[in-house]
């Protein structure tokens, strides 16, 4: 991955235009209600340039990290320009507008993103592995089982079906299937109250490794429904991921495991004896004994091969909607967001392991950056961005100090209190330690998600 221009850069432009596009908001609606601005900037001080314009000083600074709007008096009523003087409503628009901008910008992308020809997977997802005593087993689904529908939107891949399944986690599930009977022909099944669980137990494979049940606790292993095998660059890409998984699994195998899960055949790797060796051609007998020395040195076979079996690409097809049908997808997209979100706060606070790092902060934002154009190109970064805009806009809402939901909080107290305000000198006090508390949580996330990206660990997988 090249760091600068795939993760750290693209970050920062995302996350600089989505901050400008939320000050913004503050910025038009302070001009509109006649609060002074007293300064407008792009990046944070030290500045670099900048001139004044009625009363507003326009600047450039030298940090890219964000942008900031500075209005007279925001805690202070004492001057008629300021903010704090404006009536209540002002005050909750020209906060709330910020977070607002965030909404729009989100809806947007999304829509963008739904507009935008793109490959998708064709032919649904198909049922691989029913886990022994998990719910999917207990509902009825069995492998070979297509998947249409879930909950009665449809599942156009393995993908879709994952999303899905994730959104109504905590929740009974209704799987559309279809199903063939070498009798009876292929029929179409109702799978009904399939509960995905939000703390998917674990289970000891045969080889005495601790799995976890697949597709968030329901139990099932899908793959794409039509496939084509791979070309010869993408099972080298496979084989390199395999490896690297089977390492990861070797080192979890008991010492009494049986010899067969030591020789990695559940990864794409077959030993094979002298013969089986003699018959291949020069490059693939050279290539087949390289793989040997270097994952099974201990191993009598004469040399390995990797196949990927049955794992295959699905078929591709181009897929983009009309502006009609976008912008109302692009809406629901967007709340589905909030739903990740919430279901991921509620695993936490129960204690529960999400399958991934619990917080993350900018530095772990930027690693998916890079990650999502290394795996997917440049056009999946419409969606991180769409999906980071409407985080900002929640986090901006939510009641903390220092954050727009923190002022919002104040203009609610005062209301509860008949008009009469919080001391302006403790407001800020309280936004001050919010602001240092905030500091001190990002230090935190930060450290953490420089560990895990030194480590070589990844953050979506």
């Amino acid at each position: 991955m090249d760091l600068l221009t795939q993760s750290i850069i693209p970050f920062l432009i995302i996350l600089l235009g989505l901050i400008v596009l939320h000050e913004a908001g503050h910025y038009f609606t302070a001009k509109l209600f006649g609060v002074k601005v007293l300064e407008a900037g792009v990046g944070l001080p030290p500045r670099i340039w900048g001139f004044t314009w009625r009363g507003t000083d326009y600047t450039i600074n030298a940090l890219p990290f964000g942008a900031f709007v500075r209005m007279l008096g925001e805690e202070d009523p004492s001057d008629p320009q300021s903010l704090a003087a404006q009536v209540k409503w002002k005050r909750i628009v020209i906060i709330a507008s910020g977070a607002f901008m965030n909404l729009v910008a989100a809806v947007v992308l999304f829509a963008v993103s739904l507009m935008v020809p793109q490959e998708v997977s064709q032919g649904g997802a198909v049922v691989t592995e029913v886990i022994p005593n998990s719910p999917a087993e207990a509902a009825g689904l069995q492998p070979g089982d297509q998947i249409l529908e879930i909950n009665g939107r449809k599942a156009e891949s393995a993908q879709d079906a994952s999303y899905l399944v994730r959104l109504y986690q905590g929740s009974d599930i209704d799987f559309t299937v279809k199903r063939t009977d070498p009798r009876t022909g292929p029929e179409e099944l109702v799978i009904e109250d399939v509960y995905a669980r939000w703390d998917p137990p674990t289970y000891t494979d045969e080889c005495g490794v601790e799995q976890r049940q697949g597709m968030t606790g329901i139990g099932l292993g899908v793959r794409h429904g039509q496939v084509v095998p791979y070309t010869a660059e993408e099972k080298a890409d496979l084989q390199e991921i395999n490896r690297d998984a089977f390492t990861e699994y070797r080192e979890k195998l008991p010492a009494d495991a049986p010899e067969t899960c030591s020789d990695g055949r559940d990864f794409g790797f077959f030993p094979l004896n002298a013969n089986q060796c003699a018959d291949l051609d020069a490059d693939a007998r050279t290539s087949a004994a390289a793989l040997k020395n270097e994952l099974f040195p201990e191993s009598t076979a004469e040399c390995y091969q990797f196949d990927p079996g049955q794992d295959f690409e699905p078929f591709m097809r181009t897929r983009s909607e009309p502006p009609w049908e976008a912008f109302p997808n692009a809406i629901r997209l967007s709340f589905e967001s909030l739903i990740f979100t919430r279901n991921t706060v509620w695993s936490l606070v129960r204690g529960f392991d999400t399958g991934g790092p619990a917080l993350t902060g900018p530095v772990g934002i930027a690693q998916a950056t890079g990650e999502v154009v290394e795996a997917g190109g440049w056009l999946p970064l419409i969606t991180v961005a769409a999906s980071l805009s409407m985080s900002l806009a929640i986090l901006n809402i939510l009641p903390l100090p220092m954050v727009d939901g923190g002022r919002l909080l104040f203009i609610f107290i005062e209301f509860i209190r008949g008009g009469r305000r919080i001391d302006p000198q403790k407001e800020a006090l309280v936004h001050l330690a919010g602001f240092a508390a905030m500091i001190v949580l990002a230090l935190v996330m930060t450290y953490f998600d420089l560990a895990r990206w030194i480590g070589g660990d990844s953050l979506l997988q």
